[in-house]
């Protein structure tokens, strides 16, 4: 490996970029059902992660209990703009009976019905609509990248998959991440999303334990598109106390190293094909013949809370 050809936080202002906490994966009780949907009014759970500190979410109603997307929120007398935050239009596709048989996350988009579809033809249904994608808990499908490896190969908007979901149900999620990112090499990076798969505090899930951290100049719906797409952010999980916080990511291509900057890392490995190549904050990349195609650095906390930067692809 020569180079980066592929680093998404090259483009980061990092004196001038703020961090912005973003949920993709959040249930309401609308509409009202028997089952799996959750138990809080859209409003609340709207108040809820406001009051968190997010500025960025997504309600993903399940699309077996969904006729459409919950949207827009001032359906439930809630403005975004008022709010300060970024409403995403999303769903929870899959999981009915004739929709496909792989949960997909759609944002931006209004698709709510796979019905008769594959999961090819809902990932084109979602681009069609100007949307983005990506799988939630890959670990609950899969035992490695293998299925997925086509889907990205012919849909540039999914973005990515769950790497941790709720409070890490799935621990084989970033397994297949990594599997999956090995397989495609540096044909394209596969970003890593971390989401609270909320239901509402009564259910057996987490609220503000799994989270994005987008890095944003401006928080606009544009501006969050662009950082999903181009991988400006990092995904957090929470045990105990509180994740690292990357200050900054910094390439030196003369020297062919990669530094991140961080405060709240008891641990620094830096990952490449599902092993660790290194255990510093500054890795020499040129210089280990463990590094393969890809490089992704991960933050553990003195409790094993967690913060993950997205892959950088060598070339």
């Amino acid at each position: 490996m020569e180079d980066i050809s592929h680093n998404p936080y090259e483009d980061v202002d990092w004196d001038a970029a703020d961090r912005h906490k973003a949920q993709f994966h959040a249930h309401s009780s609308y509409p009202p059902t028997e089952g799996h949907s959750g138990s809080d009014p859209p409003g609340v759970v709207i108040d809820d992660y406001h009051g968190a500190g997010y500025s960025v979410l997504a309600l993903t109603g399940h699309e077996y209990n969904i006729e459409g997307t919950t949207w827009p929120w001032t359906d439930w007398e809630r403005d975004p703009a008022d709010l300060g935050m970024v409403a995403v239009r999303a769903a929870e596709l899959g999981g009915s009976d004739e929709g496909i048989d792989h949960d997909l996350v759609s944002l931006f988009s209004g698709l709510a019905d796979t019905s008769g579809m594959s999961v090819d033809d809902a990932l084109a249904a979602v681009g069609e609509r100007g949307g983005l994608a990506f799988f939630p808990h890959p670990g609950r499908y899969h035992e490695d990248g293998a299925w997925y490896v086509e889907h990205f190969r012919r849909h540039p908007h999914l973005l990515g998959v769950e790497v941790v979901n709720a409070a890490d149900r799935y621990p084989t999620d970033r397994d297949v991440w990594d599997d999956l990112q090995e397989r495609l090499g540096n044909e394209r990076p596969v970003w890593g999303f971390a989401d609270d798969d909320y239901h509402g505090r009564d259910h057996d899930y987490s609220f503000d334990r799994s989270r994005n951290v987008l890095y944003l100049e401006s928080l606009t719906e544009a501006a969050v598109r662009t950082a999903l797409t181009e991988g400006r952010f990092c995904y957090q999980h929470v045990v105990e106390d509180a994740p690292p916080t990357v200050e900054a990511v910094r390439h030196d291509p003369d020297r062919g190293e990669l530094t991140v900057e961080a405060t709240g890392a008891e641990l620094v490995q830096w990952v490449s094909d599902g092993v660790v190549v290194g255990r510093d904050p500054t890795l020499a990349y040129r210089d280990s013949e463990d590094v393969g195609e890809y490089l992704r650095a991960r933050l553990v906390s003195e409790a094993g809370s967690e913060t993950g930067t997205q892959p950088f692809l060598l070339a």
